[in-house]
């Protein structure tokens, strides 16, 4: 005998209850891994640590700017960090969030970014991910109509080679492992350390570099 009507929202939520406990116990545990790196905090760190060039670079997901830059620099930045010559820290903030579509699309991209990282331990996967929600085209635009939903990014995570995994938690949307307000929050209080607090920022040995200048040249191997 079936089940009584009343009874099926609850059995939906049961449903619902039951993927979020799978997706709680093979969660992220908090720091974020590409490949060869293991970093923790704020930075979302691509590369092998052990890489010659070091730098840290500020971002904001919906910035035009950003998106500009990862797009000029993107394939000599990905080059460097497969011959393992490149670690890449980067330190994503979400003053931008407010002019999305959705109020929410900086805060929504960067956990995305920090679970695909996370869950694929690939250095690869994890800045191809980054090189694909800049990609023209893609990335939304400041103060425009619309941005990317959960089941968008999560696709994107698809298309780049992350586990299923990553992909369900982004369409889940909650900050399982990473909260990106507080990453954001953190990382504009250290950009505000700097003369010119903006995004992009190119920061090598602790100083800014001009995001314009050849400063790839100015990095070992």
């Amino acid at each position: 005998m079936d089940a009584r009507p009343g009874n099926r929202p609850l059995r939906a939520l049961g449903a619902v209850l039951a993927l979020l406990v799978s997706l709680l116990v093979a969660a992220p545990t908090g720091v974020a891994q590409a490949a060869e790196a293991a970093p923790a905090g704020d930075a979302l760190s691509i590369g092998d640590p052990d890489a010659l060039g070091q730098i840290d670079l500020y971002v904001d997901p919906l910035c035009p700017f950003s998106g500009k830059f990862v797009r000029t620099h993107g394939e000599q930045i990905s080059k460097r960090i497969d011959s393992g010559a490149l670690r890449v820290n980067v330190r994503f903030v979400s003053f931008l969030d407010k002019y999305s579509a959705s109020g929410t699309y900086d805060i929504r991209a960067i956990y995305a970014a920090y679970v695909v990282a996370d869950q694929s331990r690939s250095s690869d996967v994890a800045w191809r991910f980054i090189e694909a929600i800049y990609a023209k085209g893609t990335q939304p635009k400041e103060g425009g109509d619309t941005d990317l939903s959960n089941d968008q990014l999560a696709d994107i995570a698809n298309q780049v080679g992350a586990p299923q995994l990553a992909q369900d938690l982004i369409r889940v949307g909650l900050p399982i492992g990473f909260d990106p307000h507080v990453i954001a929050n953190n990382n504009l209080d250290v950009l505000h350390q700097f003369p010119e607090p903006g995004v992009p920022l190119v920061v090598i040995n602790g100083q800014p570099v001009d995001e314009d200048s050849d400063w790839l040249t100015q990095l070992p191997g």
